[in-house]
């Protein structure tokens, strides 16, 4: 394999982040960027194709989920008890199916490959290309995050006690609901109303600009009997919406290994993705993050876990498909009470919220990117590949 020059995958960055600049999914920069993905993969020599498919865009989702559920919870203050849970069950229902029935967008996986097929090994580098609609407030989004879910079985759970015939003084009753649920409803509206869109520098051009330059270093000779995948997906602010759609295609085989990357180019601190959530928890490959981790060692780094309680990362559809899947990132450290109190309620030692403050705002910008931070990242990455 040839040597990872950073410089080179900086002006991958500067061309994302930069002149191509906000890439939510299905719009023009999206695939401006996709165009421009697909141009340096075949550049490189590699087999390259571009899978399409379509998603219903977050923000409509969450306005829509808004204004059925607030439409239907003022309705109950009006309706008769069996009529109200009957009401209330079936915007669930409703609420469930918004996928398949919303209008939806178009986005796109990239997919280049390097080596021979039947291999004795598969090897997958995947980042996402798009960029995020800007975080109004973060603390509302945790609000909404954790409170939303719980809110719907307690009014349900509610409105059924009011069905037995145990439970009197509906007008209050639902009153006091409201104080809850209400501003539940405002803040996904508000949440999902931003107009501005991340140019996403660190998340995640950083990411894609690193796999662009591994994937030119390595396309010449990839390791023997390997046949290394290289992945730009799409849609993964969306919900995972490219990964999702890539794992039930079957594009890649199912003894794939594969790491993905997210946020690689700011911060001091290397970390070795370990799980994502809190109630319903997904664990890494431990045997690729062994791997990982001593990848991490043999560039000089210290690598470190993260529980990321918080975030979910382009792994979790393989793992749910039980593949075998990591994520690296970096991260400035700091301060993080948030991070603290997750690994002390939860039992989760190494949760931690990610200390980089510009995430998901106008503010992630090229000129927050360390260029050794970059080449730091490739080299991780060739010697994951490497050793696997």
């Amino acid at each position: 394999m040839q040597e990872f020059e950073s410089r080179r995958a900086f002006e991958h960055l500067d061309k994302l982040a930069y002149e191509i600049g906000p890439r939510l999914a299905g719009t023009r920069g999206d695939r401006m960027a996709s165009d421009y993905i697909r141009k340096q993969f075949e550049g490189c020599g590699l087999k390259t194709r571009v899978r399409e498919f379509k998603f219903v865009p977050r923000a409509a989702w969450v306005k829509t989920t808004a204004f059925l559920f607030t439409s239907a919870f003022i309705a109950l203050l009006f309706l008769p008890p069996e009529l109200s849970l009957v009401v209330w069950l079936a915007v669930i229902v409703i609420w469930r199916s918004l996928d398949k029935i919303m209008p939806k967008r178009r986005s796109q996986n990239i997919i280049a490959s390097a080596g021979t097929k039947k291999s004795k090994r598969c090897v997958a580098i995947t980042a996402h290309y798009d960029s995020a609609l800007c975080i109004v407030s973060y603390k509302l989004y945790l609000f909404v995050r954790f409170a939303f879910l719980p809110a719907l079985i307690i009014v349900a759970a509610i409105v059924a006690a009011r069905v037995l015939g145990v439970l009197q003084g509906w007008i209050i009753v639902w009153s006091v609901l409201a104080i809850v649920f209400l501003p539940i409803s405002i803040g996904m509206f508000i949440l999902a109303s931003s107009r501005r869109v991340s140019p996403g520098a660190d998340d995640n051009a950083s990411g894609v600009a690193v796999m662009l330059e591994v994937a030119r270093a390595a396309a010449e000779s990839p390791p023997a009997d390997t046949e290394l995948f290289f992945i730009a997906s799409g849609a993964e602010e969306q919900g995972l919406v490219g990964a999702r759609k890539l794992v039930a295609s079957k594009a890649l085989p199912r003894d794939t290994l594969l790491l993905n990357l997210d946020g690689v180019g700011v911060g001091p601190h290397s970390y070795v993705i370990e799980g994502n959530g809190i109630f319903r928890r997904r664990r890494t490959s431990s045997q690729l993050n062994q791997v990982l981790s001593n990848s991490i060692k043999g560039a000089g780094l210290e690598s470190r876990l993260w529980w990321a309680a918080l975030a979910r990362h382009d792994h979790v559809p393989f793992l749910q498909a039980k593949m075998r899947a990591t994520t690296y990132t970096t991260d400035v450290g700091g301060k993080d009470r948030l991070g603290r109190f997750i690994a002390r309620a939860f039992g989760l030692p190494n949760a931690r919220a990610r200390g980089y403050r510009y995430i998901h705002t106008l503010e992630d910008t090229p000129e927050r990117i360390e260029l050794a931070n970059i080449e730091r990242a490739g080299q991780v990455v060739l010697g994951f590949i490497k050793q696997i």
